[in-house]
């Protein structure tokens, strides 16, 4: 039997920035603990948390993950959930996108979350519990200028999420996806003014841009107790665009 004295414990990658690091320190401040993966700590330098384990992650080492997986684990640390908010997003028209800039997205933001699944989902059967989350985007529907490569991306994670979620959930273990609309976090101000994001809030039903802590909350009733019979789902947390 599983050893359910264990911390729990719950990995976020891409933790450094965004939407990750709000969800970590979300989940830190609920005391939590959390093991925080990404290239760089970025705002997560600055956090004064017991709760906030940090490690140098890059998503394409697969093998990297599965022995920072295992020495949680020997640790006494109970791997719970599973938060994959790791991705890039450099706009390239179609025409100038070349090979290496679309196999970078695929292999950071589809491939990454794949290999970060295939990390934690041993321990996870041992327990017969667990709950992914995996960053999808209104983006995978809607389709982006320049953006092609990383609509791709994100609409893979959509098939790979819900497949995921039928061959797991004899095991107990649940996997969903978030797709946020525009959120204010650094990755849309790499291709657009302040002005240009806040300007957006006029064509969302409920009048203002998405905050990270919008996601978080997404997050947290994901991988909480009240979504016990959730799974497979794509939860589109967009303040009402798309209704469609």
């Amino acid at each position: 039997m599983a050893d359910e004295s264990k911390r729990p414990t719950i990995i976020v990658t891409g933790a450094g920035s965004g939407i990750g690091y709000e969800t970590a320190i979300s989940f830190a401040a609920r005391e939590v603990h959390v093991l925080c993966w990404d290239v760089d700590p970025g705002r997560l330098a600055a956090a004064q948390s017991r709760h906030l384990a940090f490690d140098e992650v890059d998503v394409r080492d697969g093998t990297r993950m599965l022995e920072l997986v295992e020495k949680a684990e020997g640790a006494g640390h109970r791997i719970d959930g599973l938060v994959c908010c790791a991705a890039i997003f450099r706009r390239v028209p179609f025409l100038q996108l070349d090979e290496e800039t679309f196999d970078a997205h695929m292999a950071i933001n589809l491939e990454g979350t794949f290999l970060a699944c295939q990390a934690v989902l041993p321990v996870m059967r041992r327990r017969r519990a667990g709950s992914i989350v995996v960053f999808s985007s209104s983006i995978a529907r809607s389709g982006s200028t320049a953006g092609g490569h990383y609509a791709a991306t994100k609409g893979g994670l959509l098939g790979l999420m819900r497949s995921l979620a039928l061959e797991v959930a004899a095991d107990g273990i649940r996997v969903n996806a978030i797709s946020p609309g525009v959120t204010d976090t650094p990755q849309p101000r790499g291709h657009s003014t302040e002005e240009q994001l806040y300007a957006k809030a006029k064509d969302i039903p409920l009048g203002r841009i998405g905050a990270a802590r919008d996601m978080a909350q997404a997050v947290e009733f994901l991988l909480g107790p009240l979504s016990g019979y959730v799974t497979g789902q794509d939860i589109r947390v967009n303040g009402g665009s798309q209704l469609i």
